[in-house]
């Protein structure tokens, strides 16, 4: 894993790929107003040239009148027809009128770029749309009353932030877990590490509405990927920080008490990640535990749904059999391999479909192959696709959602309790010290006997994801200054140095969009969409359903 840098801080890029641009010839009008040339002579049939002049002016002003009546005439027709079949003119424009490539939306946004959730139109309308009808449930892993906030610890979020497209649903997911909304986080702090105006403006606004729990750290001079010093001020006591990225898609309502709790619980881990779905090193846990599913890319050259709000794979149905894969998979060959895990994109805001409930159907989709090549050529080159692999991504991410419209997080807990030292801790010079008690010890101590730490996974010292972890501000404090790649810092060297392990708690269910080379083709799928629309449904407040940024997709 030590090749497989994270570098998911970084912001969208905002440069369009570049394009042909046509060079338009006007057309010249062969023939001119003058009359022959004998009648300029000065002094001969002078009258006759003045008429000729003044009629070909008028003729001049009476075209351009009716070009103008045409024009308005085609425009009028154009937006009646819009009216009438809500199809929206802009969804003609070529894909290069949207800002971003592969950024637009599948939901059906109006011609001003506008759009009501159909949660929203439904609550205001007082009906039960089918979405709502059929919500599943999300099962918890709360114990007996639910869970209660331990005493004496203060739980901040911290948000690395630099793109508002996901942060504006990752909203939702932070309200409900706000302490006045019965969760465990007493504040909310976005590490800025973005100069990009128009996400630096709506953060600014997204502040503004946050009553007080929201607040923006100046992070200094860390650039590009040097996260150094993001760290420096995590350093408060009886403090534990869970670091979140701004792409993290979906969080589990038991995610983050569990967390807490698995953190007080194993003092001498540390530090402690959620359960990451699309992450190589669980990535493929997932993989043998079952909770990944058979999916590949709509085969279709365009789309063949309309617009519309959606989250549901079912709603997609199955892969097409005329297009059912029929390759043996025992016999590919690696350039065979190397398209079918690195494949093209279809269309832009393409599903990915389910291939069969068959599991051995598994092994004909990305994950699959990437798994059967692996066993040819080493796991750590199969870790290195999995991070690179935007196919993979999308896999990982489809059958979350899957098994959350069955109800079946319970695919992804894996691991079990794991026993520690818990009267003595280590420098970080990895000499022994117990002079004094660490207040991650007080904490178990004073919390002996609640939740947390059942079913735990220890990396081992393999460089993990810090997409989502709860570590001590003390511990932070003590390691300072934290490298400029904190990833491995904190997942591997530290833990080496001090002799700690770092842990995932794997009843911790998070969900998380891409790493950076998977940016690209995970955005030009539906993924955001359906993100968004799960969120509207099963998480954001009334009065705080998400809408999309963007136009709408080509051919929706």
């Amino acid at each position: 894993m030590g090749e497989l840098q994270e570098s998911d801080q970084s912001t969208y890029a905002k440069s369009a790929r570049d394009e042909e641009e046509e060079t338009i010839g006007y057309y010249q009008p062969s023939h001119h107003l003058q009359p022959p040339k004998e009648t300029i002579i000065m002094g001969v049939h002078q009258d006759r040239w003045y008429h000729y002049v003044n009629m070909g002016l008028l003729r001049r002003k009476f075209d351009l009148k009716r070009t103008v009546v045409i024009v308005t005439a085609v425009l009028t027709f154009l937006m009646l027809a819009f009216e009438i079949t809500h199809h929206e003119l802009y969804s003609l424009v070529p894909f290069r009128s949207i800002s971003v490539p592969g950024q637009c939306t599948t939901w059906p946004v109006g011609h001003d770029g506008r759009y009501t959730p159909e949660t929203v139109m439904a609550a205001q309308s007082n009906e039960t749309s089918s979405t709502t009808s059929s919500a599943p449930r999300l099962d918890s892993l709360a114990p007996p009353g639910g869970w209660k906030k331990p005493e004496g610890i203060k739980v901040v979020a911290l948000i690395f932030y630099g793109r508002k497209r996901t942060v504006d649903f990752l909203d939702c997911y932070i309200q409900q877990n706000l302490v006045s909304n019965g969760g465990y986080l007493d504040e909310v702090r976005f590490m800025v590490h973005t100069s990009n105006k128009e996400d630096l403006d709506y953060l600014q606004d997204l502040v503004a509405k946050s009553e007080g729990y929201y607040h923006v750290v100046d992070t200094g001079e860390c650039e590009g990927m040097n996260f150094s010093c993001i760290w420096d001020s995590v350093v408060e006591d009886d403090t534990i920080y869970v670091k979140i990225d701004d792409d993290i898609i979906f969080i589990h309502p038991d995610a983050i008490p569990q967390l807490v709790h698995t953190r007080i619980a194993t003092p001498h881990a540390y530090a402690v990640s959620a359960n990451l779905v699309n992450s190589p090193l669980t990535g493929y846990e997932h993989f043998h535990y079952g909770a990944i599913h058979p999916f590949l890319p709509d085969p279709r050259a365009k789309p063949s749904h309309p617009a519309a709000e959606s989250w549901r794979p079912s709603e997609r149905g199955y892969f097409p059999n005329s297009s059912m894969p029929t390759f043996n998979v025992s016999s590919l060959s690696d350039a065979e391999v190397e398209e079918l895990v690195y494949p093209k994109r279809p269309y832009f805001g393409h599903p990915f479909l389910l291939l069969s409930d068959n599991p051995f159907d598994l092994m004909k989709s990305p994950m699959g192959l990437n798994h059967i090549r692996g066993a040819k050529v080493g796991v750590e080159t199969a870790y290195r696709v999995a991070w690179e692999s935007w196919a993979v991504a999308a896999q990982q991410q489809y059958s979350l959602l899957k098994n959350l419209e069955e109800n079946a997080v319970a695919r992804y807990f894996f691991g079990s309790p794991q026993s520690f030292p818990t009267t003595t801790t280590t420098a970080p010079n990895g000499t022994n010290q117990s002079t004094a008690v660490p207040e991650r010890f007080r904490h178990h101590a004073l919390n002996a006997g609640g939740p947390g730490g059942e079913q735990l996974y220890n990396t081992q010292y393999r460089r993990y994801n810090l997409n989502f972890i709860a570590v001590w501000g003390s511990d932070i404090a003590a390691a300072l200054p934290i490298a400029g790649d904190d990833e491995q810092d904190i997942t591997v060297d530290i833990p080496l140095r001090t002799h700690r392990p770092f842990l995932i708690d794997t009843r911790a269910v998070v969900g998380h969009l891409s790493f950076f080379p998977q940016h690209e083709g995970v955005r030009e799928t539906d993924l955001l969409d359906r993100w968004r629309a799960f969120a509207n449904e099963m998480i954001c407040a009334p009065g705080n359903r998400k809408s999309p940024f963007d136009k709408r997709c080509p051919g929706f």
